[in-house]
């Protein structure tokens, strides 16, 4: 019986989680509705277990997610003061800590969660650092050219619905590597830890790798743009409410190449430009055959069907959007 009632409180815990923006945005019209689900902001203070997870308790009590098991293998630890890397065994028993997990948590009581980012060394009464993803960015931002003219400020919107000024006054730094970031490297799918003044403005920004090769809105009106070039196709509906996407026009918009092969379908391969990943040493990205298989193609040659709808109208190939996102390492903007 005891097990049920943990099951149960667990599935209402998860259900609150999902409901809390939601509510918010009705209560209130300055609250801003999450536009998709991103990383989750957990604190408290630190246990370790003996499996090497992380308990995370947050005393104040007025948490929804009060307790929580972190897990992860490449988990990113940081001083919430510098940004500086830390080992994550510095962290002591009794610390306090900031972490960000994914969305997906378990059933249970107290949830597991992969973590993503953990701050760490935070003195009292301190102004931590926020960590965000970036789904959306002002027009105005995306439409300049750089380095004519090169941007002054961008307005950016996080998947919590937080909007950012980030003038060209911000200190932005590159983890872990030389590069030169600038404002407009700040595009859907970027992820930054944010330090702001005691005015809320952002005055550092650490800009992590970005992981994906591009990123793709879809209109109201079902034009398509990816990295902010409109495609002449538009996106089309299923009756079951699948979005489908012209795959030449994407494709070619990242620099890809594509052809029709009889046998596959529309086959999508590396452009004579394009870097590839270490260790891939063929051509072909994907395969998409109308009224039949999806297909990508892994690292070491070998192929992985991928769920999805694949036809041809008018002589272009449209797939799920949820197929070529993944087969093509796209991020969906809003």
């Amino acid at each position: 019986m005891k097990k049920r009632i943990l099951q149960c409180l667990s599935l209402l815990l998860c259900a609150a989680l999902l409901a809390v923006p939601a509510a918010a945005a009705e209560t209130s019209d300055e609250a801003a509705a999450p536009v998709r689900p991103g990383p989750v902001q957990v604190w408290g203070t630190l246990t370790w277990l003996d499996d090497g997870g992380l308990y995370v308790e947050n005393s104040s009590g007025d948490e929804t997610l009060d307790k929580v098991i972190l897990h992860g293998e490449s988990i990113i630890c940081l001083d919430a003061v510098t940004g500086d890397p830390m080992d994550i065994q510095d962290l002591k028993d009794g610390d306090t800590i900031y972490a960000w997990v994914g969305p997906a948590m378990t059933l249970s009581m107290p949830p597991h969660a992969t973590a993503i980012l953990i701050l760490g060394n935070i003195p009292a009464d301190y102004a931590v650092p926020q960590f965000y993803e970036i789904v959306s960015v002002t027009p105005q931002a995306m439409a300049a050219i750089y380095p004519t003219p090169a941007l002054t400020w961008t307005e950016v919107t996080a998947t919590d619905g937080t909007t950012l000024k980030i003038t060209d006054e911000a200190a932005l730094t590159p983890y872990l590597t030389k590069n030169i970031v600038r404002l407009e490297d700040l595009i859907p799918g970027t992820r930054i830890l944010v330090w702001s003044d005691s005015q809320g403005q952002p005055e550092k920004v650490l800009v992590f790798p970005y992981e994906y090769r591009g990123y793709v809105t879809v209109a109201e009106d079902g034009t398509v743009s990816t990295n902010g070039t409109a495609a002449a196709q538009k996106a089309k509906t299923t009756d079951d409410g699948d979005t489908l996407l012209p795959v030449r026009a994407v494709a070619e918009a990242l620099g890809m190449k594509v052809r029709w092969d009889a046998q596959l379908g529309a086959v999508v391969s590396y452009g004579d430009d394009m870097e590839k990943p270490e260790g891939v040493t063929g051509e072909t990205l994907m395969t998409a055959m109308p009224g039949g298989d999806i297909s990508v193609v892994n690292s070491d040659g070998s192929t992985s069907a991928l769920y999805g709808t694949c036809l041809k109208e008018n002589g272009v190939t449209y797939i799920s959007q949820t197929a070529l996102l993944q087969a093509l390492a796209l991020y969906l903007a809003a």
